[in-house]
């Protein structure tokens, strides 16, 4: 067997935390890191994944998800947050969105599923993150306010000509 998978845990809530790194089957090593920015310097190309609050002072989840994807070495992003979801997450960065509080399972399954997606070519990868998160949008943001978002509909224009459907996404029950 390969090496274990590695998950940095990246949130200001030193109880959220201690939850996700109890969630994680005991095959995992876990870093945790208080803020975005001993997140960002603790993670290196042996992190697999990351779960990622979005609030957190010093640098937010959403500055961290940007310079991740900067990296020629991407893990899989899951952005955690209790923010509610609404139009603004189709331009963050990250494979999939969840919201606070997230149970075991969702948690595992999404993490698992946006794992596998790094195995993909960078397009098809970025394109499933956004299908992902349109996902989230659409069944957290009313339709009449979906229909008015020029960022809604960007994504749906994208995902469309590259025919990747809500059926591809992991947030789907």
């Amino acid at each position: 067997m390969g090496r274990p998978t590695s998950v940095a845990v990246i949130d200001d809530d030193t109880d959220y935390r201690q939850l996700y790194k109890l969630w994680l089957p005991e095959e995992y090593e876990v870093i945790e890191a208080g803020n975005g920015r001993t997140g960002l310097q603790r993670i290196d190309d042996s992190i697999d994944a990351v779960l990622l609050d979005r609030q957190m002072p010093e640098l937010d989840g959403e500055t961290v998800a940007a310079r991740l994807r900067q990296r020629p070495v991407t893990p899989a992003v899951v952005m955690i947050s209790s923010v509610k979801p609404d139009v603004d997450i189709l331009d963050i960065p990250v494979d999939s969105y969840l919201r606070k509080p997230a149970d075991r399972d969702t948690l595992l399954s999404v993490l698992s599923a946006v794992q596998r997606r790094c195995e993909y070519e960078t397009q098809r990868r970025e394109l499933l993150g956004l299908a992902d998160r349109r996902a989230t949008v659409a069944d957290a943001v009313r339709a009449t306010a979906l229909a008015e978002s020029e960022a809604y509909k960007r994504a749906v224009e994208r995902l469309e000509q590259h025919d990747v459907s809500l059926a591809d996404t992991v947030t789907e029950p």
